[in-house]
């Protein structure tokens, strides 16, 4: 089956304006995103899907391909459809532009999991990690999913879910990735839904899905990863770096 990874990469972001081309390790964020998943070679093309002349210029330069929107769109999975339908693939990855510490085994995890022909009939995947850090649960950027017995998505929301009425303090919750694995079908549909009303009240694309009654398959992970929604991450992400390189 072909494989492509597009990176949906919108600059004028409201939570944090030009955020992917902030700098980290001297290397602007969307460049740093492209350049992790060209290392994995497990693609068979990549683009990066964006409306904005300085992120195509920064992604070219350094031999990328890229997609220039010519709608404007709601998020970034609706980008991801209008570009899909300008490549030959049989599933598409949608790795979010401020994600650049996706690893290459939970994409693998995707990848097969729409290998076996009797998945075909799920129409996303996509992956959480689990937590009791407060920072982490507290913040409404940092997505919670809450999944069934076989890690279908039930919800998704930016407060805190489930409700913990006993206040267990050692309750793990559930982290949505910013990372979804769509059938090439799957995606080209999406944009033809229209957005829904708790995905605007929430403003969470994923939602879109499961008020159109489709499933969401959810993949655990075991490394917790550093998605960049504010300048506080971006500072984390630094620091995380320079840790990396003082090992």
């Amino acid at each position: 089956m072909r494989v492509i990874a597009i990176i949906p990469a919108r600059l004028n972001s409201k939570r944090f304006p030009k955020k992917l081309l902030e700098k980290i390790n001297g290397i602007p964020l969307i460049l740093m995103t492209y350049q992790n998943l060209i290392s994995m070679n497990i693609f068979d093309e990549i683009i990066v899907a964006t409306d904005s002349v300085e992120i195509s210029n920064t992604i070219k330069k350094n031999g990328g391909k890229v997609f220039i929107s010519k709608k404007k769109h709601l998020c970034g999975s609706d980008r991801v459809s209008e570009a899909s339908r300008n490549y030959t693939s049989d599933i598409v990855i949608n790795v979010q532009g401020d994600e650049p510490f996706v690893k290459s085994k939970s994409l693998k995890k995707i990848i097969s999991f729409f290998n076996d022909n009797l998945n075909r009939n799920i129409p996303v995947v996509s992956l959480f990690y689990k937590t009791n850090n407060p920072e982490i649960i507290n913040n409404e950027n940092s997505v919670k999913v809450v999944v069934n017995k076989d890690n279908f998505a039930l919800y998704f929301s930016r407060s805190k879910i489930p409700f913990l009425r006993n206040q267990n303090k050692n309750f793990n919750f559930n982290i949505h990735v910013g990372v979804y694995g769509f059938l090439y079908k799957s995606i080209i549909n999406f944009s033809s839904l229209k957005p829904s009303k708790l995905e605007k009240i929430e403003m969470l694309e994923c939602i879109r899905f499961i008020e159109n009654s489709q499933k969401i398959k959810m993949f655990q992970i075991e490394e917790p990863t550093i998605g960049i929604d504010t300048s506080e991450d971006l500072n984390r992400a630094k620091k995380y770096i320079e840790d990396i390189n003082n090992v």
